[in-house]
């Protein structure tokens, strides 16, 4: 197929527009905060004896881990991005 044949798109993918949003720090942040949720939600299920299986719980995991631990990693990040323009 030539370049004259491809049908022509303004619109960005939605990967295209992740990949441009997600950079650096944030990127940083969100990679954090899925694996901290990812473990936690593992740590629900395998020990259901210790936290109950239910949306709240769920959302308190997704909450609690999850945004903690991406704010934490994001400021780290924004900090070290930060020192090094000095």
């Amino acid at each position: 197929m030539t370049q004259e044949n491809k049908p022509i798109s303004n619109s960005p993918t939605l990967a295209a527009r992740a990949r441009a949003l997600l950079r650096g720090p944030l990127l940083v942040g969100v990679i954090a905060a899925l694996l901290a949720i990812g473990l936690a939600l593992y740590g629900m299920l395998t020990n259901p004896n210790a936290t109950p299986l239910n949306l709240r719980s769920f959302l308190l995991v997704v909450l609690i881990a999850g945004g903690s631990w991406g704010l934490i990693a994001w400021a780290i990040a924004t900090a070290a991005v930060e020192a090094g323009k000095d």
